[in-house]
């Protein structure tokens, strides 16, 4: 093993130390706040394969807006990295400063869209029963939208500046607090102002408390940053027309590929939703150890987007084919071992969401009919993440469109409901999908290397 790392030169081997040094705390703390879904999912299931169904209904929908404004905040990443490339500080203030009024007011009008169209297209997508049972969960869920985002914009600002760790310790704290309420709030032992919390109500209000804490919690710690005070991030800023609407293209691009992902997400949901309980409960268990293991390459993106975005700013632009070369391939190696693992373990991991005899064989198909899918999401989400770094913001989100909307979609509806193979077929179009946008991502990145390092 050192005689193959001794044969890669020297530039490659401090490429793939500076990701790993930048993605790590951001995996743990991506892997951390799925952590917290993951618990939502495993004390609930336990308490009640019917909650379990009520629950994942509600965060269906919540994490579309949720996910689109993750998305639309994600300039204030990639421009904070590129300013710090280029070494104009001064223009980073305002960065933060757009990022917060962004946050609160799509938190808001989200919540209100939530309340207000949520609901009534939950009562159009599946049974009377499962809509009644995830009412009260989505209202929770929309009320946590002005809380969560500020949080969103704080941990993309300290993952630009690098402080990494910083975020992994909130989200750590947040998942600590999140995992003393479920054990509360979902066994129905709490009753406050005569209300009776249980289940997906009381997973729901654990997930309030615990985001809206973490959140209040680093506004805090980013005011009190010694190296942030030259940004001045409570000053007036000066004028930057040209750095505001670049931050806003980026954030319309992440943001319209993310919603087109994740809505998609929703749909396949609601397809389960349509066959029963069971068939939600299942697709829901597959979908939320993918979304764990996601979290990696998602991190994995997100130090690949800082180390291009300062490596485009600075115009160095073999840097950037480098470090976007040694994303794709880490993210690759892990998805890699996920596969290996899932293959050999997926009766374990099933046993570990559910005790349900019923539900068990499912899970457990779902999980290996997964590995089709786990390299090329793995992939496509750090390649998407390099384009945009390189202010390559449209191809992005155009395969993002037709991979998950145009087709994912509808193979899914095919699938699931008008072929008869349920979660089974959810998972085959989420193969074909992610299949097409990881070729396609990854293709983009390269060419546009080629491309740079021809003469002029």
């Amino acid at each position: 093993m050192n005689t193959l790392i001794t044969r890669i030169e020297p530039q490659t081997r401090a490429a793939f130390a500076a990701l790993f040094r930048l993605s790590w705390p951001v995996i743990a703390s991506r892997v951390g706040v799925m952590l917290m879904a993951l618990m939502d999912t495993i004390i609930v299931g336990q308490h009640s394969s019917a909650q379990l169904g009520f629950l994942m209904l509600a965060q269906s929908l919540y994490w579309v807006p949720a996910m689109t404004s993750m998305g639309l905040l994600m300039g204030v990443q990639v421009k904070t990295a590129q300013f710090l490339g280029a070494n104009d500080l001064h223009r980073i203030g305002a960065v933060f400063q757009r990022g917060m009024a962004y946050s609160l007011t799509l938190g808001t009008g989200f919540m209100i869209l939530l309340l207000v169209a949520g609901l009534g297209f939950l009562g159009f997508a599946v049974t009377p029963e499962m809509a009644q049972g995830a009412k009260v969960p989505i209202i929770i869920f929309a009320v946590s939208m002005p809380l969560f985002l500020p949080g969103i914009v704080c941990t993309q600002f300290l993952e630009a500046l690098g402080r990494t760790r910083d975020t992994l310790i909130a989200t750590l704290l947040a998942n600590a607090v999140n995992v003393v309420l479920l054990l509360l709030l979902v066994p129905g032992h709490v009753n406050l102002f005569g209300v009776h919390f249980e289940g997906a109500m009381g997973a729901a209000t654990a997930t309030l408390i615990a985001r809206a804490l973490q959140s209040i919690g680093l506004l805090i710690h980013v005011m009190c940053l010694k190296e942030a005070r030259p940004f001045d991030l409570l000053g007036k800023q000066e004028p930057d027309h040209h750095g505001a609407v670049e931050q806003r293209h980026i954030g319309y691009a992440t943001g319209a590929a993310y919603f087109i992902e994740v809505a998609a997400f929703a749909g396949m949901t609601m397809f389960a939703g349509r066959v029963g309980e069971t068939e939600v409960a299942s697709w829901a268990i597959v979908l939320n150890y993918a979304s764990v293991v996601f979290m990696v390459p998602l991190g994995l993106s997100a130090g690949c987007s800082v180390l291009v975005g300062k490596a485009f700013g600075a115009g160095d632009f073999a840097a950037v084919a480098r470090m976007g070369r040694v994303s794709f391939i880490s993210a690759s190696a892990f998805m890699i071992g996920v596969v290996i693992f899932t293959l050999l373990l997926s009766g374990v991991i099933s046993r570990f969401y559910s005790h349900d005899a019923h539900l068990l064989p499912t899970v457990q198909m779902g999980l290996l009919l997964s590995c089709w899918f786990f390299i090329p999401d793995g992939l496509q989400v750090v390649a998407a993440q390099a384009l945009r770094a390189r202010k390559d913001i449209l191809a992005p989100t155009v395969i993002h469109y037709i991979s998950y909307g145009a087709i994912m979609l509808p193979l899914g509806f095919v699938f699931c409901l008008t072929l008869g193979w349920g979660v089974a077929g959810l998972i085959w179009a989420v193969a074909v999908a992610s299949l097409i946008s990881g070729t396609f991502q990854t293709a983009r990145f390269l060419w546009l290397d080629r491309r740079a390092a021809r003469p002029v």
